[in-house]
């Protein structure tokens, strides 16, 4: 009786993490009962798993919004919930709503009738609500492998594509690489602390006069892991294999939904628990990560005539972008980045869609530039709509993508980081070059065949116009999103 009541908050906080877990128990019931009936009369079980999969969702996304308890730790420390925590997850819970709206077509599509991939996509959902709550390098570890073993399975899903099998294959072995890493950084710093809770380790280093090198080199383990997992150079080397092999749909799931959840472990480790360590170490570390993407995502996204591989190098790009308001240290730095991620998010989910919608009509199975001719003819609205996220992406104003970076900009000559902003800039403006081809082949190449584009689904056109509305109504009332970035930044800085 008392253990139940002494844990009785821990367990009010953590209501949605607990429903996601009984939930994906119940799917799996209900999948493995219906399978067998549904194999005998040869009907189709998806469309009752994605109504079920989006009420699951849906509910968890109601619990994370009012959530009774405030600001403390949980579980003796090993998890935290906090308002920035609450933010993350519910933009991750609306990723995935998002992406479960527009499985249904693409599944029929691709003949996938397997029950588990809803089963995978619940156990996303809770993986990254775990890591977004860690508290402690080994609940970080665990929840980080959670969500891996997922990515790892859901990459190599079309079981004969060689296309498939290759992004599975080299996602696993880089990434238990990086787990690897992440495993000696915390060993390491373990060794030199004493300790692996977060709180713990900002006290102990708040005023450190000296500072071991076992802890430079565990943090930079440990960051390069999360990195790796958000595909910052010079760690990139396996998202545009993973991006193109992997089903279109899972490609969606891998580019919009756990960037989010990585960042605030970032975020965590450098704001809160190594702050002191920011003049000497991060800096340098995010500054130098942030140029190499840059670099990177502009360059190599030029010679590319493959749609998920061009978006797979953009995304590079934008991490850059992220990891250079890091290097700033400051509140303004940290908004910018909060502020850059939900935009991204938006204009990323509404392309990828779009490419899904191509896959759904092309018969090759890699999608080149050559695929999207013609989609202006048959359908001016949404191209007109591709057009508008390309120039957020590209960062031409009035769209959200120019504000996004414009804070960036900002943060970055307020800490007198002059030459990179100059160097992002140059690099932006590359960058623009590929965005703007894409634009040109939709408007003005002509194809000598008869094009032929399905037509939008329920779910695709929900998502297309939400997400597209949110890019627009920033334009018209952008003080919303600045004031929810700002509150959230306060949040992890005090």
């Amino acid at each position: 009786m008392k253990f139940a009541l002494i844990f009785q908050n821990d367990t009010a906080a953590f209501l949605p993490e607990l429903f996601l877990a009984i939930s994906i128990l119940v799917v799996l019931l209900h999948g493995s009962f219906l399978g067998v009936t549904a194999a005998s009369l040869y009907t189709y079980l998806t469309p009752s798993m994605v109504r079920l999969t989006s009420l699951i969702l849906f509910l968890s996304l109601l619990l994370i919004v009012n959530n009774p308890v405030g600001s403390q730790t949980l579980w003796n420390a090993i998890f935290i919930t906090d308002y920035i925590g609450s933010w993350a997850k519910s933009i991750v819970v609306l990723g995935l709503i998002f992406c479960v709206s527009v499985s249904e077509a693409y599944m029929f599509s691709a003949r996938f009738r397997a029950y588990e991939l809803f089963v995978f996509i619940l156990g996303i959902a809770l993986s990254l609500c775990l890591l977004i709550s860690s508290y402690d390098l080994l609940s970080i570890y665990l929840s980080m492998e959670f969500i891996s073993l997922i990515f790892y399975v859901l990459a190599s899903w079309k079981k004969n594509s060689y296309f498939s099998a290759e992004a599975g294959l080299k996602y696993f072995i880089l990434g238990s690489v990086a787990s690897i890493f992440f495993l000696f950084g915390a060993s390491l710093v373990y060794f030199a602390l004493g300790t692996t809770n977060l709180a713990s380790l900002a006290l102990l280093t708040e005023n450190l006069t000296t500072v071991s090198p076992f802890i430079y080199f565990g943090l930079i383990f440990m960051v390069s892991a999360l990195l790796f997992k958000l595909g910052a150079a010079p760690y990139h080397m396996w998202i545009a294999d993973v991006y193109e092999g992997a089903p279109t749909f899972v490609s969606l799931i891998f580019a919009v939904v756990p960037k989010v959840a990585f960042f605030v472990v970032v975020l965590r480790l450098a704001f809160t628990s190594f702050w002191s360590l920011f003049p000497m170490f991060w800096e340098d570390f995010f500054c130098l990560c942030g140029l190499l993407s840059l670099f990177i995502g502009c360059i190599c996204g030029l010679g590319e005539t493959k749609i998920k591989r061009l978006l797979a190098f953009s995304s590079i790009g934008h991490v850059g972008f992220l990891c250079l308001g890091l290097a700033s240290g400051s509140l303004e730095g940290l908004q910018a980045v909060l502020f850059y991620l939900v935009i991204y998010m938006l204009t990323a989910s509404f392309l990828w869609v779009y490419v899904l919608h191509l896959d759904l009509t092309s018969t090759s199975s890699l999608l080149t530039f050559a695929d999207a001719i013609g989609l202006v003819r048959s359908n001016p609205f949404l191209g007109f709509g591709v057009v508008l996220m390309i120039f957020s992406l590209a960062g031409i104003p009035p769209f959200g993508g120019f504000f996004a970076k414009l804070n960036i900009f900002i943060g970055l000559v307020d800490s007198s980081f002059y030459i990179l902003a100059v160097f992002a800039v140059i690099t932006s403006v590359i960058s623009a070059f590929y965005y703007i081809r894409l634009i040109k082949i939709f408007y003005f190449e002509k194809n000598q065949n008869w094009f032929f584009f399905a037509p939008l689904t329920k779910g695709a056109s929900i998502v297309l116009v939400l997400s597209g509305l949110s890019i627009i109504f920033f334009i018209l009332s952008p003080n919303f999103f600045y004031l929810v970035s700002y509150k959230v930044g306060l949040s992890l800085m005090f």
